[in-house]
């Protein structure tokens, strides 16, 4: 029995963790900074280790003679799991190198900026660095060059909200940066890819919807399938295959956040992994392709097998959202929900993560 260890037991490596032991094919290890996660239920064998160590998460995996490392929905598990990975030499589909870019915007948007679909940026140390080149037009987006998911983003209209973001953002940045970015009007959409010995065996675009009143693109649902003219499709396709090339993306899973402006796509994020958002349970049910499944069994034994759609359903994903600090109250009881689960039992205090809508469950059901 294969030993498989998970870094993160928060709520995005719960389908990991649950799917690793049901499987009954591994002994599942998973570390993590703190004890309180929904998918500790799933470990067989847990430490209370912080992830982002990675010479610590070096020596587990070398004490317990683990032979798979991973994550999923985690940007800052990806730089050890890779790490831990190579000094070991347990398979990984993608780099150390790629996958340190991938988790730091400074770097990801200097790696990409001759690329298709590049957006203007600069990246601040200091509020006196602020330069506003004639590239960068208002409105801009201020966020930390290297925190995990919406934490410390917002959105500036003039040079004094840039300067007053600015602060903000650098309080969730680890490298103590910032980066400025144009903010792209126009349609938000998320792009799942799969990809096997360098070939892009799998692409759908599906259409997202973020709360409007907050910034930083904070998600409340995804939908099956987009609303896209067949010359967007192309146009992020283009998109997609050019970023992929560039960051050595060769294998495995990986998730576009993207911008549309008409049919002209502008990338947003894009990581070398499982997005957190379980986009591969909609993907499931809207076109009976398991992409979780496929993703262990590439990794875990190097086999294969050609993805193919028949059929795309039209399905919708909608996340159960609170604010944080409140109790979680339960959703009404809903019939023809396709699969539903919930991150709270009723009365429990919901957990800070962006600090302004925060996922508290989701639901899939058929449009």
């Amino acid at each position: 029995m294969k030993k498989f260890l998970v870094l993160g037991i928060g709520n995005a490596q719960v389908d990991l963790l649950r799917f690793l032991r049901n499987s009954g094919k591994f002994e599942v290890h998973a570390l993590s900074n703190t004890e309180f996660g929904r998918g500790l239920q799933y470990a067989d064998k847990f430490e209370c280790i912080n992830i982002t160590d990675k010479d610590a998460v070096l020596d587990y995996a070398s004490r317990n003679n683990i032979d798979i490392i991973y994550s999923i929905g985690s940007d800052v598990a990806m730089p050890t799991a890779t790490f831990v990975s190579e000094k070991l030499g347990k398979p990984c589909f993608v780099s150390y190198e790629t996958a340190k870019v991938c988790n730091n915007k400074n770097e990801f948007r200097e790696k990409l900026k001759n690329c298709y679909g590049a957006v203007p940026f600069q990246v601040l140390k200091n509020a006196e660095d602020i330069n506003l080149s004639s590239n960068l037009r208002f409105p801009l987006i201020v966020k930390p060059v290297d925190s995990q998911g919406q934490r410390g983003v917002g959105t500036a209209h003039n040079i004094n909200e840039v300067k007053t973001l600015f602060y903000t953002a650098l309080t969730y940045s680890r490298s103590k940066k910032v980066i400025i970015e144009e903010k792209i009007q126009g349609e938000e959409i998320s792009v799942n890819v799969y990809l096997h010995n360098g070939e892009l065996v799998f692409f759908l675009p599906s259409g997202r919807v973020s709360w409007e009143e907050f910034d930083g693109g904070i998600i409340h649902k995804h939908y099956i399938p987009s609303n896209l003219s067949a010359e967007a499709v192309t146009n992020v396709e283009r998109l997609v295959k050019e970023t992929l090339s560039s960051l050595s993306i060769t294998d495995g899973p990986a998730y576009f956040q993207i911008k549309m402006s008409n049919d002209t796509p502008y990338l947003i994020e894009v990581t070398p992994r499982f997005d957190g958002c379980h986009m591969w349970q909609l993907i499931l049910h809207s076109c009976n392709v398991n992409l979780l499944e496929t993703a262990i069994r590439h990794l875990t034994t190097s086999s294969f097998n050609p993805i193919s759609i028949d059929k795309v359903h039209p399905y919708c994903l909608e996340f159960y959202c609170q604010p944080p600090g409140e109790s979680f109250v339960l959703p009404s009881k809903e019939e023809f929900l396709s699969y539903e689960e919930l991150y709270y039992r009723e009365g429990d205090v919901v957990r800070e993560m962006n600090g302004k809508m925060e996922k508290c469950g989701y639901k899939i059901f058929e449009l």
